[in-house]
């Protein structure tokens, strides 16, 4: 089995009702974009789709990380997983990652990461589970890449077969928690320095 995981940081979509680019909102200094791939620390080198505001965001991405541009991020998430999946190791699994959930922290991604590996091998699916709410990121087996090909949205791959589901429970709400308005932003900067 392909111990590999490839985390893939999906920052393609429009972030019309927050006003700004989403990757970019900061947190006491440091980037939404930024504190994902530093979650990401230890696994291999992370892939970051970009799409809307790709040229604003490009700039800010640090080292080490590659960048993959989603031109049809108007078409949603699936395509950009897609996009990431052309540069993904054959039989490597694959981390879903939305940059807008900035109150992850590395310990949860590394308990992920070990649930995963020592999973059963038919569990080909891997998510954080807070009271009973399933969350993100999710980890994905490599051989599921082709149904994703076929699928019309990740969901559809996800949640397809549930017995191959393993739900990792986690205690903190981090797995839930995004924003996509200021009002949200605000509730997650106030999270993230009481984290702190």
């Amino acid at each position: 089995m392909n111990k590999q995981i490839v985390p893939i940081l999906l920052a393609a979509g429009s972030s019309e009702r927050f006003g700004s680019p989403k990757p970019l909102a900061l947190f006491e200094g440091k980037t939404a974009l930024t504190l994902a791939i530093e979650n990401c620390k230890g696994l291999a080198r992370p892939i970051i789709v970009l799409g809307c505001d790709a040229g604003k965001i490009r700039p800010n991405v640090s080292r080490g990380a590659r960048v993959v541009v989603n031109r049809g991020w108007r078409n949603g998430q699936l395509s950009s997983l897609l996009c990431a999946l052309e540069h993904v190791p054959a039989g490597a699994a694959f981390m879903l990652y939305p940059v807008d959930h900035p109150l992850l922290v590395s310990g949860t991604i590394q308990h992920l990461v070990e649930a995963f590996r020592a999973r059963p091998v038919e569990r080909e699916i891997v998510m954080p589970a807070y009271r009973g709410e399933d969350g993100h990121p999710v980890i994905a087996a490599g051989g599921l890449r082709g149904e994703f090909r076929r699928a019309g949205t990740p969901r559809d791959v996800i949640y397809r077969l549930p017995e191959r589901i393993l739900r990792v429970p986690v205690r903190t709400s981090a797995v839930i928690t995004d924003f996509n308005s200021l009002d949200s932003y605000r509730a997650c900067l106030r999270k993230y320095g009481r984290g702190k």
